[in-house]
C-alpha cells in the first residue's frame, strides 16, 4: 500500500549512497503506484555521446537547430538503449505522453524525435537514455533508510543546462547545506 504518492516529486541522494550512478544524483519521479516507481536521472550526462549522435543513429540526415549541443543525460540503470524525452507540456501525444505534474511531461516515443527535428516539438526538452526503477514498495523502504530526500520544489532544475550544480542546488531549495551532510563534507 501507498502511504505517499512520489510522482511529480524529486528524490535527491543522501550521503547512504555514495557509489554508482546514483552518487549525488537528483531523480524526477514520473509514475509511482502499486506496481512500482519510476523516474529519470537528471544530472548525469553521458560522457562522448551526443545528442548529435544520437539523431544520426535515429537515421535522420541534417542536424536539428534547435538541440544539436543537447546533453543526452542517464535516465538509469534500466533499459539503457531506450530514448525518453523530459519535457514542457504543451507537447503531448495521446496515449504516450506522461503528464507527471502541470509543468512536466514525458514521452518515449521516436514521433517525439521526429516532431523535435521538424520544429514541432516541445519548446523545452532534456534527452536521457534509460530510467531509473523500484519494485513495490521498494523506493518506500529506501527513503526510510534515508538514502533519499524528498523535495516538491524543482524552481529550475529539470531544464537547468548547469548540471554539475543541480544536486547542491537541489539540497538548497529544500534547506540542506551540503557542505553539512558528513559523507559529503569538503567533497565537491
Amino acid at each position: 500500500m501507498i502511504n505517499e504518492n512520489y510522482k511529480g516529486k524529486l528524490l535527491i541522494s543522501s550521503p547512504e549512497i555514495s557509489d554508482g550512478v546514483f552518487d549525488k544524483s537528483i531523480i524526477l519521479i514520473c509514475e509511482h503506484d502499486a506496481n512500482g516507481t519510476m523516474g529519470f536521472i537528471l544530472n548525469k550526462p553521458f560522457i562522448n555521446v551526443s545528442l548529435e549522435t544520437i539523431w544520426t543513429n535515429i537515421g535522420y540526415e541534417k542536424k536539428n537547430p534547435y538541440f544539436t549541443n543537447e546533453d543526452v543525460f542517464i535516465g538509469g540503470p534500466l533499459a539503457s538503449n531506450a530514448m525518453f524525452v523530459i519535457h514542457t507540456p504543451e507537447y503531448f501525444i495521446d496515449k504516450k505522453t506522461i503528464k507527471v505534474c502541470k509543468e512536466i511531461s514525458v514521452t518515449g516515443t521516436k514521433e517525439i524525435t521526429d516532431d523535435i527535428q521538424k520544429g514541432q516539438g516541445p519548446r523545452r526538452a532534456i534527452f536521457l537514455l534509460g530510467y531509473s526503477g523500484w519494485t513495490p514498495g521498494q523506493l518506500e523502504d529506501e527513503i526510510m533508510r534515508d538514502s533519499w530526500f524528498v523535495s516538491e520544489k524543482f524552481h529550475n532544475l529539470i531544464f537547468s543546462v548547469d548540471y554539475q550544480t543541480k544536486w547542491t542546488d537541489a539540497l538548497f531549495l529544500i534547506g540542506i547545506d551540503p557542505s553539512k551532510l558528513s559523507s559529503y563534507a569538503g567533497s565537491s
